[in-house]
């Protein structure tokens, strides 16, 4: 997959007056909130569910309802990805009838996303010029989004979301393990599996 976040950072540096570290902290920020959205606030299995069920939905919208395709681009097998929608209640006849295209549901969400994030940027200046080359940023994204296959979006899910426990706790193995709801011995293996190192 190509990196989104330097693609990104590229762009608003061309058209933008942003600082390199505001560049750096709206690019990375944008590359992950596009591909995923994550509900820190809820515990590990439902947040887990949640992104499940936003994933299998993107990729209904993207693929019109085809149940088929977007299996496909999950790499996923055409029945277990229709037992997982069905499982969720998510229906793909709905993206049938609304049609929306895909450039379009690409382009909303940047846009929705670049109104999230420019809220930290204090400049009325920045912000401004950061918005009048929203449609330059919303197409370079729109033409180098790719798909990332089911098995990997789970592991880019539960690497950010252990992460981010681990900070809240400062590293205390136990705690974290608790809040996740998961034994010390399940946290080590996925900290191994996802290559998490302790700081």
């Amino acid at each position: 997959m190509k990196n989104l976040s330097s693609i990104m950072y590229n762009v608003l540096d061309k058209h933008s007056i942003l600082e390199e570290k505001e560049l750096r902290s709206l690019s990375n920020n944008l590359e992950f909130k596009l591909l995923f959205s994550i509900d820190f606030s809820k515990p590990f299995k439902d947040a887990k569910k949640d992104f499940i069920k936003n994933y299998l939905n993107d990729l209904l919208v993207l693929n019109l309802g085809n149940v088929s395709a977007a299996a496909k681009r999950a790499k996923l097998n055409r029945r277990h990805f229709h037992r997982m929608i069905n499982e969720l209640s998510l229906d793909p006849d709905t993206h049938r009838r609304d049609l929306i295209k895909p450039s379009v549901y690409l382009k909303d969400n940047v846009q929705n996303l670049l109104d999230e994030t420019l809220v930290d940027i204090q400049e009325k200046e920045k912000v401004a010029n950061v918005y009048s080359s929203i449609n330059d940023i919303s197409q370079v994204i729109v033409e180098t989004f790719q798909d990332i296959p089911y098995e990997e979006a789970i592991e880019l899910f539960e690497k950010e979301f252990i992460t981010k426990t681990l900070q809240k706790f400062e590293y205390d193995l136990k705690k974290s393990a608790k809040f996740l709801e998961i034994s010390e011995r399940t946290l080590y293996r996925k900290l191994e599996k996802l290559g998490i190192v302790l700081t």
